[in-house]
This record gives structure tokens, sequence and C-alpha cells, in this order.
């Protein structure tokens, strides 16, 4: 009986081959996932970079237009070679006509006089020489970029300056400043185009934010807001601009990955900060798609794999009828296993053609026995066999050679039998006769010599084995 739990081989098959296709789908999977999660975070980490390279661009472009409008003015009051009040202001008001933006517009002179656009008065018990702004350019001798200050002229306003020398010959007489209020540099780093929830902050050398989303951090006439307090995760790279990206929570909680780089112009710090999550949203909808792509992959491969080895293994299911037939000794229905140039085609001919040896030599033995019942013991001798199967040939022939001996002695013997006996017959001889029984014992004895090493049944022995 046969075991019908026993696994096929299309089962076996078909088992390690989905074994061995889903080690390898998922490991490339997980190689891809790998590859693409480090490709999508450097991707973002270069777009954060570039994003914050782009907005330091913009703002030394703002910070350098500022500069450029009091580098016109002080190169026109050079030209001049005139402090005269009227013609400075008048140079004053028509840039500050222009630039409408610009919070203030004046010229603070050595001598210690104040002159401003728009008919703005400076107060008169402020010495203008005593102003950061005017010592740090006195000082350096070009043109330069404050850091957050009150006004002196309104004490409500936090204003940045751009200041440039003015020089008659080699000597300094005056400085030239253009001022922004805050809250218009906040603006406009607010205006730059951040996508995807990204957001800029300024920071002055002196580590106080100048422009961020959040207002509650921008100074103001009563204090300032210095990065270290208000967003201490960030310390190290506002120490060390473009040097490395930090992931922290912002003042909403949020995590953010943070890069700096530092201003040409103003030596102030920028930075862009931009949503964590926006990176993982991307990983994540990647490895939902790797995902996916790899179970439908799966399946389909799958699906196809089984059909071919169904397909394939099929004409192997044809053999065993073909073996239960051979069992049976028929030798005479042909095999159709496959009709593919295959390794099934091969094995279905060379079946083919061993059933056909067989089946030739089993009629040549039935020929040769079939003669040797009749009484032909001279039918022509089996022809070798390849193999093994040539001792049966052998044996047969053998057979038939013995049996042939034995039979021509037998009729030899008879032969003489009868001239004994008509010898007998004509002579009343005793000493002849013992002669001639003599001999006939001797025939006898070689007859019964040749025939002893067959096994025979007594006769009316039953010949069936049961």
């Amino acid at each position: 009986m046969r075991n019908s739990s026993k696994r096929t081989i299309r089962c076996k098959v078909t088992d390690r081959v989905v074994v061995a296709l889903l080690i390898t789908i998922i490991s490339i999977s997980v190689v891809n996932l790998i590859y693409m999660s480090r490709r999508v975070v450097q991707e973002q980490q270069q777009e954060l970079k570039l994003a914050t390279e782009l907005c330091a661009s913009e703002i030394d472009a703002w910070t350098l237009n500022m500069e450029t409008i009091a580098c016109g003015i002080a190169d026109s009051i050079a030209a001049l070679n005139t402090l005269d009040e009227t013609e400075i202001k008048k140079l004053l008001n028509q840039s500050a006509w222009v630039h409408g933006d610009l919070f203030f517009v004046y010229v603070a002179t050595e001598e210690g006089d104040m002159y401003m656009a728009r008919g703005m008065e400076y107060p008169e018990d402020v010495d203008v020489r005593g102003r950061a702004w005017y010592k740090q350019v006195k000082g350096a001798g070009h043109t330069i970029v404050t850091n957050p200050y009150i006004s002196a002229t309104r004490p409500d306003i936090v204003l940045a300056t751009a200041a440039v020398p003015v020089y008659f010959g080699t000597q300094m007489v005056a400085v030239v400043g253009v001022d922004a209020d805050i809250a218009t540099i906040n603006e406009y780093v607010n205006s730059i185009d951040f996508k995807n929830g990204a957001y800029g902050f300024l920071v002055d050398t002196d580590g106080n934010i100048v422009a961020h989303k959040n207002e509650d951090f921008l100074p103001t006439s009563d204090a300032s807001f210095n990065v270290a307090d208000v967003m201490p995760d960030v310390n190290h790279i506002i120490e060390y601009p473009s040097s490395e990206m930090i992931m922290a929570s912002d003042y909403t909680n949020t995590k953010m990955v943070y890069y700096t780089t530092r201003l040409k112009e103003s030596r102030w710090i920028v930075g862009v900060a931009y949503p964590q999550k926006n990176m993982y949203k991307i990983i994540d909808r990647g490895i939902r798609i790797s995902v996916g792509t790899a179970v439908i992959c799966i399946l389909i491969a799958i699906a196809d794999i089984t059909a071919a080895i169904k397909r394939i293994l099929l004409p192997i299911e044809k053999i065993n009828p073909a073996m239960d037939r051979l069992r049976q000794g028929d030798f005479s229905t042909g095999l159709d296993i496959s009709t593919e140039e295959d390794e099934l085609g091969t094995l279905q001919r060379n079946m083919s053609e061993m059933m056909k040896e067989l089946s030739e030599m089993i009629n040549k033995q039935k020929y040769v026995l079939g003669e040797m019942e009749k009484g032909n013991l001279v039918v022509e001798n089996i022809e070798e066999f390849p193999g093994e199967l040539n001792e049966i040939a052998e044996s047969v022939n053998s057979i038939k050679e013995t049996f042939n001996d034995i039979i021509s002695d037998i009729q030899f013997s008879a032969i003489n039998l009868q001239s004994f006996a008509m010898g007998i017959n004509e002579t009343s001889d005793l000493e002849e006769m013992r002669l001639v029984f003599e001999e006939l014992s001797a025939e006898a004895n070689i007859l019964m010599e040749k025939t002893s090493k067959f096994i025979t049944l007594p006769p009316g022995a039953n010949t069936d084995n049961t």
C-alpha cells in the first residue's frame, strides 16, 4: 500500500524554489531598503544644505544691497569733497526715497554732527562718535554690518546697521549708515521660500537671535535672546557652522534637522530647520512601495514557478504507469512522456530503446525455447546480449547444447541397443551376450553421468509449487 502522506517531487521542488525565491527577494529588498534609506537621507541632507546655502546667499545679497547703498552715498560725498549739510541731506533723501525699506539713512561726521534723511533729528545729548557702529567702522577702516542694537533715535526699535567710512584723501571724515529694523529682517527671512515646513533663522556674532519664526525669540528694546539659552541643542553648530547636521526638537517640540552656515558679509550665522518627519515620510513611502512590490513579485513568481514546475514535472508522472506495464510484462505499449528536446525527452528515448531491446531479447529467447520445445535442437544460438544480460543468452545456448549432446547420446545408445538386441537374437553364446550387456551398461552409465546434474521429480509428482 502506498503512503498517501508521501510528498511528491513537485512539492519538494516547489518548496525549495519558493524558499530560495523568498530568501532572494527578501535579501534584495532589505539591501535595497537600506541603500534607499541612506540615499534618501543623503539627498535630504544635501537638500537641506542647499536650502541653507541658498538662504545664506539671499540674505548676503540683501545685506550687500544695504552696504552698496551706504557705499554709494559715501562715494558721492567723497566725490563732492564737502560735508555741507544741504548737499549731504540731499543725497540722503534721494537714497531714502528710492529705498523705502530702510529705516534710517544718515551721515555722522568726525566733528560730531549727525545728518539724517526724511527730516529725522538725532538726540542732541547723544554723541554719535560714541555709538558702537561708529567706533567699529573707525576701528576697522572699512564697511561693517553691526549686530542688532537699540536705536538712540527710537529706543523702542532694534536696528542693524551697514556702515561705511568716508575718506577725504587718506583721512576719515565721516561714516555713512543705513539701518534696517529687526522686524524687517525677520520678515525678509521668513519670506524666503522654504518648503515642506522648513524655516530659517539668523544669529549674530554674539550668539543672539536676529530672526526666527517664533517672534518670542526676536530681540526687543528690553531684552535679547541668546541661542544657547533658547535653543541649546543647536549651540554646537552655531559655534561651528557648516560642520554637521543635528537632530533636535524646536520650540513646538517638533523633531527637526538643523544645519547652519556663516554669512560672508555680516559674519552672522544663518540656519535652516527641516522637519525630520519629511525625511522619514519619504523613507516610509519608499519602504511601503518596496514591500508592496516585493509581495506582488513574490506572489507572481510563486504562481509562475508552481505552474512551470507542474508543467516540467508532468511527464515524470507518466513514468510510473509505464513502469507498471513493464512490471506486468507488457512491452508492447510505447512511452509518451515528453516531446521536448530536454532531459525528460532523453529519458523517454532511452526508456523506449530499453523496452525495445528487452522485447527483442525476450522474443529471441521465446523463439529459441519454442524451437527446443518442438524438438529443434539445431536452432541457431542466441546472439550476445549487452552486459550482464548476456549470461541469460549463454545459459540458454548452453542448455540447448547440453540437450543436443544428451539427445545425440541417447539416440546413439538407442542405435547400439538395437544392434545389440539383434546380436543377442542371433547368438546363443553366453560370453558374447555378457559382453553385449557390459557395453549396454557402459552406455547407460555414460548417459547417467551426463544427466546427473539435472534435478528431476519422481514420476507422477505434482510440479505445482502450491
